[in-house]
C-alpha cells in the first residue's frame, strides 16, 4: 500500500511540475498558435483574403493574427495594427479639418500671447483626403471566436498534460 501511494505522490508533484515554468508556457503557446486562425478566419471572412490590397501601390498588406507573451499571459494581436483598426472602426470616421478660426491650433484650443491678444498661427497642409468608410468589426468577430473557442482548446491541453502523468498516456 505505501508503495503504490509513493508511486502516485511521484505522479501528483509531476502533474503540479506540468502547471509551472516551461511546460506551462509552452501549453499558452500551443493554444496561441491555434487561436491565431480565429484572428485570420475573421479577417477572411470580412475580407475575403488576409490583405489590405488598396493601402500599398502593388504591396499589399496581409492581416492575420499573432500573438505576444508576456510573463504568464497571451495577448492576441493583429500583425498590422493600423489596417485591423480601419476593417474594425472605419476609416476617415471623425471630424477632418472643417473650420478653424485665427489662433487654433492642431488640438482645436485658441492659442493667446501672454497680453491676451490672438496668437497667429501658420496654417498646415490638410492631409490628403482618401475617402470615408464603414467599419466591419472585424476584431470584435475576432473576440466572438476567440472567447467561444479558446476554453475547449485550453481545456484539452490541460486533459493531456494531467493524463499524460496520471493515466500513462
Amino acid at each position: 500500500m505505501a508503495t503504490s501511494l509513493a508511486g502516485f505522490e511521484r505522479k501528483l508533484v509531476a502533474v503540479g511540475k506540468e502547471f509551472d515554468g516551461s511546460a506551462g508556457l509552452a501549453r499558452l503557446k500551443r493554444v496561441a498558435m491555434d487561436t491565431k486562425g480565429d484572428i485570420n478566419a475573421a479577417v477572411q471572412g470580412d475580407l475575403g483574403d488576409q490583405s489590405m490590397s488598396g493601402w500599398r501601390r502593388g504591396k499589399p498588406i496581409q492581416v492575420k493574427g499573432a500573438f505576444r507573451v508576456e510573463g504568464s499571459v497571451v495577448l492576441m494581436v493583429p500583425t498590422a495594427p493600423g489596417p485591423m483598426r480601419a476593417l474594425q472602426s472605419g476609416r476617415n470616421q471623425g471630424n477632418s479639418g472643417g473650420m478653424a478660426g485665427p489662433g487654433v491650433s492642431s488640438d482645436g484650443t485658441t492659442q493667446r500671447n501672454t497680453n491676451g491678444t490672438l496668437k497667429k498661427v501658420r496654417a498646415r497642409k490638410a492631409k490628403r483626403w482618401n475617402g470615408r468608410t464603414d467599419g466591419k468589426d472585424t476584431w470584435d468577430d475576432a473576440t466572438a471566436i476567440m472567447v467561444r473557442e479558446v476554453p475547449g482548446r485550453y481545456a484539452r491541453e490541460v486533459h493531456k498534460a494531467i493524463g499524460k502523468h496520471l493515466t500513462g498516456g
